[in-house]
């Protein structure tokens, strides 16, 4: 049973107005047994779903059974949901609510947490995650992965929610910043609760636990942003940041070893499932050796989350194209873009990074530019041009745009946590980041939210772009850089050092 409206008295009521049932739009949701909903909007706009009550708060209620056991769920309409999940079940929610309050936990009841915080971290080297790329993986490959991927995630997310008892008591209390403490803990606990794995069938638990619980966190840079805004006045700007970059690599580490056993489990499910069909067709057709679960082109791109062979100016492309849709959607209008320079040059990098960077940095120029011909009545938008440059092992790119430029006040400002343009409302001449103040300042702060609800999370006006698109770059040895001319323009610079080859002693 699934309902979503105004209230959870709403929600549990027959009061149709209310809330609406939305049970069999859940369960056309569901893809094997599982249901994953991203927290990157209302939920209204889902197949199915409609808003009961226009204007007021929502949360959506879930309750389903699992093994024999029913499970209980509320979340509110832009947070993230994965079912099925341990904490959901209603007996194990009795227990843990004579330990602990599930919104307020306490910071002295968690022995496990400090026991495993205190154990060291072991760094995992590029090298090492790329050693499966030349042969087809195999159970043993599976059974290490999965082994020190076991082992590492619980220690990381210990010493993550201890961090957070660090902070002052009036910070640890905001909302915001303790659902992300209760985020955390939550993938702690659900993850070190595992037996040692040794076989597949645990393994494969395992991985979708993991999968969850990576969806699960995808919200946490936009929570964490907004308490953060929040407390400005409570904590120096010095220690923010100190406590952000921490966050974040950490977060960027996490992510990078669970999903990259996660793809890795899944390219070996893949080609099990390849090698079974080339044998049943073997009678018919001869299979060529060593081609078993290779690409049409006879090379193995992928590395589990790796990608070995990436090509810049397609993935700019692919880019371009969606923040343009975003800016139309959004403003009824946008400038044009192209990409030239080194177009077939590639490198090796995980995907999933290069389109945050990239996006956010293309969201900035596409606001700066669509803004700046408002303010200063410029009849069309001129091109933005993405120019793809090949160094020795690494890739240049190359962002210009005529966006009217930032101003050498805010320079000083841009890569700072918490600060945006968006937030004063300000004239572009006076205050805007890339002349982005006079335009955005007629819209609601949803609206410019909004603009941000593709790759990277809800974060427009919380000031967690460009700094978070720097540390990503800077996380394997690249770098990122912005020239402006007041008046005119920008030129961003990404320098993206190849995985392979380049950075594959790097430490994560």
């Amino acid at each position: 049973m699934a309902k979503f409206g105004a209230s959870r008295t709403a929600l549990s009521s027959t009061d149709e107005p209310r809330a609406c049932d939305v049970t069999v739009p859940l369960h056309a949701l569901v893809v094997g047994d599982q249901l994953v909903i991203a927290g990157s909007g209302s939920k209204q706009f889902l197949p199915g779903f409609y808003d009961p009550t226009f204007g007021a708060p929502k949360s959506l209620f879930v309750r389903y059974r699992f093994r024999g056991k029913l499970h209980e769920v509320t979340v509110k309409d832009d947070q993230a949901l994965a079912i099925p999940m341990r904490e959901h079940c209603i007996e194990r929610l009795l227990h843990l609510s004579r330990r602990r309050c599930f919104a307020t936990k306490s910071h002295y009841d968690e022995t496990v947490v400090y026991k495993y915080a205190s154990q060291q971290i072991k760094p995992v080297s590029i090298g090492q995650l790329l050693k499966y790329r030349r042969q087809p993986l195999s159970v043993e490959n599976i059974l290490d992965s999965v082994g020190y991927t076991q082992a590492e995630l619980p220690v990381r997310l210990a010493k993550r929610v201890i961090s957070f008892h660090k902070l002052p008591f009036i910070v640890g209390t905001n909302p915001h910043i303790a659902r992300v403490y209760n985020q955390y803990y939550e993938a702690f606990d659900r993850l070190h609760a595992f037996a040692p794995i040794s076989d597949l069938e645990a393994e494969w638990d395992f991985t979708r636990a993991l999968e969850r619980q990576t969806q699960v966190l995808l919200d946490v840079i936009p929570t964490i942003a907004q308490g953060f805004l929040e407390c400005q006045l409570y904590m120096p700007r010095e220690e923010r940041t100190s406590f952000i970059n921490d966050l974040i690599r950490s977060r960027i580490g996490l992510r990078v070893i669970g999903e990259q056993h996660v793809a890795l489990s899944y390219q070996f499910r893949e080609e099990q499932k390849k090698a079974k069909q080339n044998h049943n067709a073997a009678a018919s057709s001869t299979v060529e050796p060593g081609r078993v679960g290779l690409g049409a082109t006879g090379e193995d791109v992928w590395v589990g989350a790796i990608h070995t062979r990436l090509l810049p100016a397609r993935m700019m492309e692919q880019c371009g194209q969606m923040v343009q849709s975003m800016c139309e959607m959004h403003y009824g209008t946008a400038p044009g873009y192209y990409v030239d320079g080194d177009v077939d040059e590639t490198i090796s990098y995980i995907p999933s990074h290069f389109e945050y960077i990239t996006c956010e940095l293309l969201k900035n120029a596409f606001r700066a530019t669509v803004d700046f011909s408002h303010s200063s009545n410029r009849s069309s938008h001129p091109p933005i041009q993405i120019t793809i440059t090949k160094g020795e092992g690494y890739v240049g790119v190359r962002i210009r745009d005529q966006g009217g430029g930032i101003s050498k006040d805010n320079m000083r400002n841009v890569f700072e946590y918490s600060w945006s343009s968006m937030q004063s409302g300000d004239s572009a001449d006076e205050h805007g980041a890339n002349g982005s103040g006079s335009l955005m300042a007629g819209m609601s702060l949803q609206t410019n939210l909004a603009l941000q609800h593709g790759i990277g999370g809800p974060i427009a006006g919380l000031g967690f772009g460009l700094p978070m698109a720097r540390l990503y770059a800077g996380y394997f040895g690249g770098s990122l850089d912005i020239v402006s001319m007041e008046g005119y323009g920008c030129d961003v610079f990404l320098k993206l050092r190849s995985i392979e080859g380049s950075v594959e002693n790097k430490q994560i």
